[in-house]
Protein backbone atom coordinates (compact mmCIF):
# COMPACT_ATOMS: atom_id res chain seq x y z
CA UNK A 1 0.00 0.00 0.00
CA UNK A 2 1.39 3.35 -1.19
CA UNK A 3 1.91 6.00 1.99
CA UNK A 4 0.27 9.10 2.00
CA UNK A 5 3.16 11.60 2.15
CA UNK A 6 2.91 13.64 5.21
CA UNK A 7 0.14 14.39 8.23
CA UNK A 8 -0.11 17.56 10.32
CA UNK A 9 0.09 16.90 14.24
CA UNK A 10 -1.84 19.22 16.38
CA UNK A 11 -1.12 17.67 19.87
CA UNK A 12 -3.34 19.15 22.47
CA UNK A 13 -4.35 18.32 26.07
CA UNK A 14 -7.15 20.84 26.19
CA UNK A 15 -10.64 21.09 25.00
CA UNK A 16 -11.10 24.24 24.10
CA UNK A 17 -9.26 27.04 22.20
CA UNK A 18 -7.84 30.35 23.67
CA UNK A 19 -7.07 33.31 21.39
CA UNK A 20 -3.36 32.93 20.13
CA UNK A 21 -4.53 29.07 19.40
CA UNK A 22 -6.85 30.81 17.30
CA UNK A 23 -4.33 32.78 15.34
CA UNK A 24 -2.10 29.61 14.79
CA UNK A 25 -5.28 27.69 13.03
CA UNK A 26 -5.61 30.42 10.75
CA UNK A 27 -2.08 30.21 9.63
CA UNK A 28 -2.41 26.70 9.20
CA UNK A 29 -5.13 26.53 7.23
CA UNK A 30 -4.21 29.75 5.05
CA UNK A 31 -1.26 27.97 4.06
CA UNK A 32 -1.07 24.47 4.54
CA UNK A 33 -4.96 23.69 4.34
CA UNK A 34 -5.35 21.14 1.70
CA UNK A 35 -3.21 18.62 3.83
CA UNK A 36 -4.46 16.27 6.27
CA UNK A 37 -4.63 17.91 9.40
CA UNK A 38 -5.11 16.01 12.68
CA UNK A 39 -6.05 16.97 16.32
CA UNK A 40 -3.83 14.13 18.72
CA UNK A 41 -5.65 14.18 22.29
CA UNK A 42 -5.92 11.89 25.29
CA UNK A 43 -8.58 9.38 25.10
CA UNK A 44 -10.32 11.14 27.99
CA UNK A 45 -10.72 14.49 26.45
CA UNK A 46 -13.71 15.57 24.54
CA UNK A 47 -12.72 16.63 20.85
CA UNK A 48 -16.29 18.23 20.21
CA UNK A 49 -14.60 21.96 19.28
CA UNK A 50 -11.96 20.41 16.85
CA UNK A 51 -14.64 18.15 15.03
CA UNK A 52 -17.05 21.09 14.78
CA UNK A 53 -13.87 23.09 12.96
CA UNK A 54 -13.52 20.00 10.54
CA UNK A 55 -10.49 18.73 12.08
CA UNK A 56 -9.65 15.24 12.51
CA UNK A 57 -9.26 13.71 15.57
CA UNK A 58 -6.90 11.33 16.71
CA UNK A 59 -7.28 10.04 20.41
CA UNK A 60 -4.16 7.95 22.05
CA UNK A 61 -3.43 6.91 25.61
CA UNK A 62 -4.20 9.13 28.59
CA UNK A 63 -0.60 9.15 29.48
CA UNK A 64 0.59 10.79 26.41
CA UNK A 65 0.80 14.59 26.33
CA UNK A 66 -0.38 16.89 29.23
CA UNK A 67 2.23 18.06 30.98
CA UNK A 68 6.36 18.20 29.71
CA UNK A 69 7.65 14.79 30.74
CA UNK A 70 4.27 12.91 29.51
CA UNK A 71 5.48 15.11 26.41
CA UNK A 72 8.95 13.71 26.05
CA UNK A 73 7.64 10.07 26.86
CA UNK A 74 5.10 10.29 24.54
CA UNK A 75 7.47 11.42 21.48
CA UNK A 76 10.58 8.83 22.26
CA UNK A 77 7.65 6.03 21.81
CA UNK A 78 7.42 3.97 19.21
CA UNK A 79 3.99 3.29 19.81
CA UNK A 80 3.44 6.42 18.99
CA UNK A 81 4.84 6.76 15.38
CA UNK A 82 3.38 3.76 14.74
CA UNK A 83 -0.45 5.26 14.81
CA UNK A 84 1.02 7.10 12.00
CA UNK A 85 2.92 4.49 9.71
CA UNK A 86 0.31 5.17 6.79
CA UNK A 87 2.41 8.80 6.23
CA UNK A 88 6.21 9.18 5.61
CA UNK A 89 6.26 12.42 7.56
CA UNK A 90 4.69 14.17 10.02
CA UNK A 91 4.80 17.57 11.13
CA UNK A 92 4.26 18.24 14.73
CA UNK A 93 2.56 21.59 15.09
CA UNK A 94 1.98 22.54 18.58
CA UNK A 95 -0.46 25.53 18.76
CA UNK A 96 2.31 27.92 19.93
CA UNK A 97 3.74 27.54 17.01
CA UNK A 98 2.86 29.36 13.37
CA UNK A 99 2.98 28.63 9.63
CA UNK A 100 4.08 31.39 7.26
CA UNK A 101 4.22 30.32 3.94
CA UNK A 102 3.71 27.04 2.16
CA UNK A 103 7.02 25.00 1.75
CA UNK A 104 6.05 22.02 3.49
CA UNK A 105 6.40 20.29 0.07
CA UNK A 106 10.02 21.48 -0.52
CA UNK A 107 10.92 20.20 3.09
CA UNK A 108 9.73 16.79 2.47
CA UNK A 109 12.06 16.40 -0.25
CA UNK A 110 15.02 18.03 1.56
CA UNK A 111 16.08 14.36 2.83
CA UNK A 112 16.47 14.97 6.80
CA UNK A 113 14.50 13.29 9.16
CA UNK A 114 14.59 15.79 11.80
CA UNK A 115 14.09 19.46 11.02
CA UNK A 116 13.08 21.83 13.87
CA UNK A 117 13.75 25.82 15.28
CA UNK A 118 17.40 25.43 15.70
CA UNK A 119 19.23 26.40 19.54
CA UNK A 120 21.71 28.42 19.83
CA UNK A 121 25.04 27.68 21.63
CA UNK A 122 23.23 23.95 23.23
CA UNK A 123 25.40 23.20 26.02
CA UNK A 124 23.93 19.38 25.65
CA UNK A 125 25.23 19.44 21.90
CA UNK A 126 29.01 19.89 22.50
CA UNK A 127 28.61 17.35 25.35
CA UNK A 128 26.71 14.88 23.74
CA UNK A 129 28.95 15.15 20.56
CA UNK A 130 32.41 13.53 19.53
CA UNK A 131 35.05 16.53 19.26
CA UNK A 132 34.78 18.16 15.57
CA UNK A 133 31.75 16.87 14.92
CA UNK A 134 28.92 19.12 14.13
CA UNK A 135 26.06 20.28 16.50
CA UNK A 136 22.56 20.59 14.59
CA UNK A 137 18.90 20.11 16.16
CA UNK A 138 16.23 22.24 17.39
CA UNK A 139 13.06 22.16 19.50
CA UNK A 140 10.30 19.81 18.45
CA UNK A 141 7.12 22.57 19.54
CA UNK A 142 7.37 22.82 15.69
CA UNK A 143 9.59 19.93 13.84
CA UNK A 144 9.41 17.68 10.58
CA UNK A 145 9.96 13.69 11.22
CA UNK A 146 10.53 10.94 9.02
CA UNK A 147 8.27 8.78 10.75
CA UNK A 148 9.98 4.98 9.69
CA UNK A 149 13.37 6.29 10.41
CA UNK A 150 12.00 7.17 13.78
CA UNK A 151 10.34 3.70 14.59
CA UNK A 152 13.54 2.45 13.53
CA UNK A 153 15.35 4.48 15.81
CA UNK A 154 12.94 3.39 18.77
CA UNK A 155 13.78 0.10 17.95
CA UNK A 156 17.43 -0.03 18.08
CA UNK A 157 16.95 1.76 21.46
CA UNK A 158 14.82 -0.87 22.89
CA UNK A 159 17.23 -3.82 21.79
CA UNK A 160 20.55 -2.28 22.79
CA UNK A 161 19.60 -0.10 25.81
CA UNK A 162 20.70 -1.43 29.52
CA UNK A 163 20.74 0.03 32.50
CA UNK A 164 17.21 1.11 31.88
CA UNK A 165 15.97 3.31 35.09
CA UNK A 166 12.93 5.54 35.20
CA UNK A 167 14.35 7.30 37.67
CA UNK A 168 15.58 10.88 37.06
CA UNK A 169 18.21 11.30 39.02
CA UNK A 170 20.17 8.19 37.52
CA UNK A 171 19.24 9.37 34.04
CA UNK A 172 21.08 12.69 35.05
CA UNK A 173 24.10 11.08 36.44
CA UNK A 174 25.02 9.87 33.44
CA UNK A 175 25.73 13.60 32.01
CA UNK A 176 27.61 14.63 34.87
CA UNK A 177 29.77 11.97 35.20
CA UNK A 178 30.65 12.69 32.22
CA UNK A 179 30.92 16.30 32.91
CA UNK A 180 32.68 15.96 35.79
CA UNK A 181 35.38 13.33 34.43
CA UNK A 182 36.17 14.95 31.62
CA UNK A 183 35.42 12.46 29.52
CA UNK A 184 32.15 13.53 28.71
CA UNK A 185 32.28 12.27 24.90
CA UNK A 186 33.41 8.80 25.12
CA UNK A 187 31.26 7.99 28.59
CA UNK A 188 28.07 9.83 27.34
CA UNK A 189 28.06 8.05 23.96
CA UNK A 190 28.19 4.92 25.98
CA UNK A 191 25.29 5.87 28.23
CA UNK A 192 21.60 4.48 27.28
CA UNK A 193 19.40 6.14 24.86
CA UNK A 194 16.58 5.08 27.33
CA UNK A 195 18.34 7.14 30.18
CA UNK A 196 18.29 10.42 28.63
CA UNK A 197 17.56 13.03 30.84
CA UNK A 198 17.17 16.31 28.99
CA UNK A 199 13.61 17.15 26.34
CA UNK A 200 12.77 15.00 23.68
CA UNK A 201 13.80 17.07 20.91
CA UNK A 202 17.48 16.91 22.41
CA UNK A 203 17.37 12.56 21.69
CA UNK A 204 16.40 13.67 17.96
CA UNK A 205 18.77 16.13 17.51
CA UNK A 206 22.44 14.78 19.15
CA UNK A 207 21.27 10.80 20.00
CA UNK A 208 19.50 9.09 17.26
CA UNK A 209 22.20 9.46 14.43
CA UNK A 210 23.89 6.93 17.10
CA UNK A 211 21.49 4.32 16.82
CA UNK A 212 20.80 4.73 13.19
CA UNK A 213 23.75 6.14 10.23
CA UNK A 214 21.43 7.04 8.01
CA UNK A 215 19.31 9.31 10.38
CA UNK A 216 19.69 12.96 8.97
CA UNK A 217 19.41 15.84 11.35
CA UNK A 218 18.88 19.51 9.73
CA UNK A 219 22.46 21.47 10.89
CA UNK A 220 22.04 24.93 11.62
CA UNK A 221 21.87 26.80 8.93
CA UNK A 222 19.26 24.60 7.07
CA UNK A 223 17.30 24.54 10.73
CA UNK A 224 17.18 28.36 10.35
CA UNK A 225 15.30 28.49 7.17
CA UNK A 226 12.69 25.97 8.56
CA UNK A 227 11.87 27.80 11.91
CA UNK A 228 12.92 30.80 13.88
CA UNK A 229 12.30 30.18 18.07
CA UNK A 230 14.21 32.51 20.71
CA UNK A 231 16.28 35.79 19.18
CA UNK A 232 13.14 35.97 16.31
CA UNK A 233 15.33 39.37 15.82
CA UNK A 234 18.59 37.47 15.53
CA UNK A 235 17.75 34.80 13.40
CA UNK A 236 15.74 37.23 10.43
CA UNK A 237 19.00 38.65 10.25
CA UNK A 238 21.15 35.14 10.07
CA UNK A 239 18.82 34.52 7.40
CA UNK A 240 19.25 37.10 4.80
CA UNK A 241 16.36 39.04 5.95
CA UNK A 242 14.34 36.23 5.19
CA UNK A 243 11.47 34.56 7.02
CA UNK A 244 11.26 30.99 7.62
CA UNK A 245 8.74 28.33 7.16
CA UNK A 246 7.44 29.05 10.01
CA UNK A 247 7.93 29.83 13.75
CA UNK A 248 8.13 28.08 17.28
CA UNK A 249 6.73 30.23 20.72
CA UNK A 250 6.26 33.62 18.78
CA UNK A 251 4.13 34.45 21.37
CA UNK A 252 7.14 33.65 24.10
CA UNK A 253 9.99 35.52 21.98
CA UNK A 254 9.54 38.62 21.01
CA UNK A 255 5.60 39.07 20.48
CA UNK A 256 5.70 42.39 19.15
CA UNK A 257 8.09 41.08 16.28
CA UNK A 258 5.90 38.69 15.68
CA UNK A 259 2.77 40.58 15.46
CA UNK A 260 4.37 42.87 13.03
CA UNK A 261 5.39 40.17 10.71
CA UNK A 262 1.60 38.18 11.47
CA UNK A 263 -0.17 40.99 10.68
CA UNK A 264 -0.97 44.34 8.73
CA UNK A 265 -2.04 47.92 10.33
CA UNK A 266 -5.95 46.30 9.70
CA UNK A 267 -5.17 43.36 11.54
CA UNK A 268 -5.52 40.93 8.46
CA UNK A 269 -2.90 38.01 8.25
CA UNK A 270 0.20 39.22 6.36
CA UNK A 271 0.70 36.73 2.65
CA UNK A 272 5.08 36.25 3.05
CA UNK A 273 6.68 34.28 0.27
CA UNK A 274 10.15 33.22 0.40
CA UNK A 275 11.94 36.90 -0.73
CA UNK A 276 13.15 39.66 1.62
CA UNK A 277 10.57 40.86 4.17
CA UNK A 278 10.60 43.96 6.25
CA UNK A 279 8.45 43.95 9.55
CA UNK A 280 5.85 46.88 10.28
CA UNK A 281 8.29 49.21 11.99
CA UNK A 282 5.94 50.00 14.81
CA UNK A 283 4.68 48.52 18.00
CA UNK A 284 1.69 46.49 17.65
CA UNK A 285 -1.36 46.60 19.77
CA UNK A 286 -2.74 44.59 21.60
CA UNK A 287 -5.14 42.54 19.56
CA UNK A 288 -9.13 42.28 20.43
CA UNK A 289 -10.34 39.33 22.32
CA UNK A 290 -11.52 36.84 19.48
Amino acid sequence: MNKKKVVILIPTHRPNLIETDIISLAHLKKHLGKYDICFVIPKKINGDTFKSLGYRIKKVNNNFFGTLRRVNESLLNKEFYENFKDYEYLLLYQLDAIILSNQLEMWLKSGYDFIAAPWFRPIIGHLTHQRGQGVSGGNGGFSLRNIQKSIEVLSKVEKLAKRNSKNHYTRRLWFWLAVLTGKSHKIWLNAPADNYPFNEDGFWSYEAPKYLNSFKVAPFSEALKFSFERYPKKCFELNGHKLPFGAHAWEKYDKDFWLSVLFDNKRNIRSHNSKKVAPVNHKCKKQKKM
